[in-house]
């Protein structure tokens, strides 16, 4: 067998294992978003919404009371909450009447991700952080939503 030979074998056996492996991980991660979606669309079903769930990023939080670990979830805002699905399926709420506060960040928790700001959302014991779409729409719905300036 020559070298070209073996390194084309080589080079299709790691991309068929590599299939294997995240195939499986990848409509595990779809089917979960998708959940997530729907498990967020019928908790904010009667409420009035100012932002309509959208995949977006929980990256922790400096509150007590709020998971530490970041993940990839789907969030949305109405008039009463702040709600946020995680992917794993920890939903984290915040009632807009607690929010004393929304800013952008480059850093939060010492976390700097490619360039991409932070959505922080104050609260009376610390901070919560996001990534989301469009900061700009979701902190005037924020502001909107809890009567902050």
């Amino acid at each position: 067998m020559s070298a070209t030979a073996f390194v084309v074998i080589l080079v299709l056996g790691i991309a068929a294992i590599n299939a294997v492996i995240w195939i499986p991980v990848i409509l595990w991660f779809r089917r979960r978003t998708r959940n997530a979606y729907a498990t967020l669309a019928h908790s904010i079903e009667g409420e009035t919404v100012l932002r309509p769930p959208e995949k977006g990023n929980y990256r922790g939080a400096t509150a007590a009371g709020f998971p530490m670990v970041n993940n990839n979830a789907v969030i949305a805002l109405t008039n009463r909450r702040l709600v946020c699905i995680t992917v794993t399926g920890k939903t984290i709420e915040i009632p807009t009447t607690t929010i004393t506060g929304a800013r952008e960040a480059k850093v939060f928790k010492s976390s700097v991700a490619g360039g991409r700001m932070h959505l922080v959302v104050a609260v009376r014991s610390g901070e919560v952080g996001f990534f989301v779409s469009d900061n700009a729409c979701w902190l005037r719905a924020i502001r909107d939503a809890s009567g902050i300036s």
